[in-house]
């Protein structure tokens, strides 16, 4: 992603992270690539990759003398990962959602076959009886819960999910053919719902927020009680949701 350039800039820093943003998509490289790529001639390359390595940004490989990226960026970067509050930083960019649109958001993560809400948000007097802060329920029959299912593996469903599933209300999926045709949607469109599946009456689209390794860390739902879902251009309000829940995920470092 390139980011906007403004205020004063110091060209051998410039270079120096230009250089490191060479190794994004081709893992090893030689001084000439570098060079290549960059345009510049090899001897001023040679000078910042030499400060570079120098400092652990870039390392030399001893079988071909190329050169990749140090160790030191992989520290750095777990320092970003770890001061990332990403429950309250979803907490604060969902919070216009729940003024434009008549609905609840929930944020939920997930543990052993159920999810856990660990926030909610609503505009005031909420209608919805089916969630509440640290309460569990099955993941089957709410749009976190599939949202976060449709990208773990097969086998997290074979340990924690004993079919036929729980039937919470008449639409309510039970079978493991419906469920599996329900999360490969998921997967395709980016959005799970739930349609009168925990509660009569509420609604919800849902989206996943995403680890840097591509693992589902939390989801984050719109929910809509009694109709109110109706009200809304409901194709809008997914690219909303989408909208906040990748940008979420890229401050995680998810790149996909």
């Amino acid at each position: 992603m390139e980011r906007k350039k403004s205020g004063v800039q110091v060209q051998s820093v410039a270079r120096a992270v230009e250089i490191l943003r060479c190794f994004r998509y081709t893992p090893e490289m030689g001084i000439s690539e570098i060079a290549e790529e960059m345009n510049l001639n090899k001897s001023t390359v040679f000078g910042l990759v030499n400060t570079l390595t120098g400092y652990g940004y870039l390392e030399q490989i001893p079988g071909n003398r190329k050169y990749r990226l140090g160790i030191e960026l992989f520290e750095m970067g777990n320092l970003v990962l770890s001061r990332i509050d990403i429950r309250n930083e979803a907490k604060e960019l969902c919070a216009p959602l729940v003024q434009k649109y008549p609905a609840t958001v929930h944020i939920a993560a997930h543990s052993e076959g159920e999810v856990i809400y660990v926030d909610k948000l609503d505009a005031g007097s909420s209608l919805i009886s089916a969630s509440s802060v640290g309460k569990r329920v099955p993941m089957h029959c709410t749009g976190v819960g599939k949202a976060i299912l449709a990208h773990l593996p097969e086998a997290y469903m074979d340990q924690y999910l004993q079919f036929p599933l729980k039937k919470l209300t008449e639409k309510t999926i039970t079978t493991r053919q419906q469920l599996t045709e329900e999360l490969m949607n998921v997967r395709k469109t980016g959005i799970a719902m739930d349609q009168e599946e925990i509660e009569p009456g509420l609604s919800c689209i849902a989206a996943p927020i995403f680890q840097r390794n591509g693992e589902p860390v939390l989801a984050i739902s719109l929910s809509f009680p009694y109709g109110r879902i109706r009200s809304i251009n409901i194709e809008e309000a997914k690219e909303e949701l989408l909208m906040h829940t990748r940008a979420l995920s890229a401050r995680l470092g998810y790149r996909g």
